[in-house]
């Protein structure tokens, strides 16, 4: 890994190193009303230094200030929880507890966009002018050009679009030349080419953003590094998912003779996901492909091994503190197998199509027939967003869906995440191929009614606690296609029946 350097080191062009000020002066360029876009994906490559400054200058010297905030995704509380108090509008995804606060209060509004539609929409003009970008970028080139850190995002289209650039140059991190492929998406009414990817390794542009260098106001130094993400260790559920979840892979091998080679990878963050990564690590597929957004800890150690591993594309690379350490260890050898994309190329359906991508995400809940909601609790608190898992599960070869069969809540109640119905539906029962949770996994593969789906889903995946409740609720929605319970009594009994069997969970769940 290249040590840390000097901002002269890093900025090898004359005017743009003339543009250094202090970062309390470039705060300044972003007034009420802007619409900024920034870089940062699942908190990779974020402003670290210039979002932070900003809103100390805000809460200081105009606390009414509301601006529109762009971002690829995820930022990290340190970045966004500041901030949150400036923003009246906010897209496309989010985890900021402080901003999920405003958005309940009607005080924030919220756009969940599927990723690989938000970037083009900002090309198209959908959102408005942009008239700040922000972008932390690990090297400025002699011709003015500039090579980003850990993450693409929109940073590519919003350097394309700002009528201000803010160059945040981070020299507490290595020196990313070589892990970009910048494409940006073409604006009707050109047609652009037939995306030019067939396998998860090639690359079809840039490995540095051309800018216009005459809009850049402010360049500010960064030696602040990107803010870890929680990890826990799989617990037994996870690895019993994990297990069900390549149980589905081996048996689809053996049915559609893959031999030893699986289709390319996308895999959801979280633990789950990890456990899952660790799981096929274990098992007898060969040479490893990731199509995927995130490129996170249970990855790295594919990259040491020749035979497990052949290639990874992410928008992203985001990793606990260990998985960091590891990652800087291992730097160089990332850079010859790992490629970072702007997110409406990662999430392109075009590309998850042609190159038979496996999706695999974790959702709140399921529903008996096979429909899924990711992003609101009860309906109607968001969590974080949508994020890719729309892109994926919409145009996979398989798409998995995954999660534990119950999680505990803060109130001492153990609920089901199999339901009759979820609240919010993200992703229909059209596009998932596979529910798996702890206790097995069902399909959605062949042709067959919802009814005998859904039986299933309940047999298969729900906990045993909840089957009977879950039957119970399939024999009294009647007949039909997909019957769904109206009579309100009827239903009011049932969800009285619910939450005594949410009390009285057997035993401690060790979902959370």
């Amino acid at each position: 890994m290249n040590a840390p350097s000097t901002l002269q080191e890093r900025i090898q062009n004359a005017g743009l190193l003339a543009k250094v000020v202090p970062v309390e002066e470039a705060v300044k360029h972003v007034t009420d009303g802007n619409t900024v876009a920034i870089s940062g994906f699942t908190k990779s490559g974020e402003p670290k230094t210039f979002f932070p400054a900003l809103a100390s200058h805000l809460a200081k010297t105009a606390p009414q200030t509301r601006i529109t905030l762009l971002s690829g995704a995820s930022l990290s509380e340190d970045v966004e929880g500041p901030m949150a108090p400036f923003i009246g509008k906010r897209g496309p995804y989010m985890s900021s507890s402080a901003s999920r606060r405003r958005i309940h209060a009607g005080e924030m509004d919220f756009t969940d966009v599927h990723l690989s539609a938000f970037a083009r929409n900002m090309m198209y003009g959908f959102y408005g002018d942009i008239d700040v970008a922000v972008v932390e970028v690990s090297r400025i080139r002699p011709n003015g050009s500039v090579i980003l850190t850990s993450s693409v995002g929109v940073s590519a289209e919003a350097l394309a679009k700002a009528k201000k650039i803010i160059l945040e140059v981070n020299t507490s991190v290595p020196d990313y030349t070589g892990f970009h492929d910048i494409v940006l998406p073409t604006v009707h009414p050109h047609v652009g080419w037939p995306l030019p990817l067939l396998n998860v390794r090639d690359r079809i542009g840039n490995p540095y953003v051309e800018i216009d260098a005459s809009k850049v106001v402010a360049v500010v130094e960064s030696r602040t590094p990107d803010h870890p993400v929680p990890f826990k260790a799989a617990n037994a559920t996870d690895k019993r998912i994990a297990q069900n979840v390549v149980a589905f892979l081996m048996r689809c091998r053996e049915q559609f003779q893959w031999g030893k080679r699986l289709p390319p990878i996308q895999s959801g963050v979280g633990n789950v996901a990890n456990a899952i990564i660790g799981e096929l690590y274990a098992s007898p597929f060969q040479k490893i492909r990731f199509w995927t957004e995130v490129f996170q800890d249970g990855m790295l150690r594919y990259v040491e091994d020749d035979a497990k591993f052949e290639y990874a594309s992410a928008t992203a690379v985001s990793f606990s503190a260990e998985g960091r350490a590891r990652f800087q260890q291992m730097f160089e050898r990332c850079r010859e197998r790992l490629v970072l994309r702007p997110m409406w190329l990662s999430n392109s359906p075009e590309i998850i199509s042609r190159l038979f991508v496996i999706a695999m995400n974790t959702p709140i809940e399921v529903d008996i027939y096979g429909h899924v909601n990711s992003t609101h609790i009860d309906g109607s608190r968001i969590v974080n967003g949508l994020g890719g898992s729309g892109d994926f599960f919409r145009n996979a070869y398989l798409s998995i869906v995954h999660t534990p069969s119950v999680r505990k809540l803060k109130d001492g109640r153990t609920v089901s995440c199999v339901m009759p119905y979820v609240r919010h539906i993200d992703h229909t029962e059209h596009d998932i191929k596979c529910v798996v949770t702890e206790h097995g996994y069902a399909l959605n593969m062949d042709i067959r009614s919802p009814k005998r789906r859904a039986t299933d889903i309940i047999d298969q995946c729900a906990h045993p606690h909840f089957r009977p409740l879950l039957h119970a609720y399939l024999d009294m929605a009647g007949p039909g296609d997909e019957p769904r319970a109206s009579d309100m009594k009827v239903l009011d009994a049932w969800w009285r029946d619910y939450d005594a069997l949410c009390r009285n969970f057997p035993g401690e769940s060790e979902a959370e």
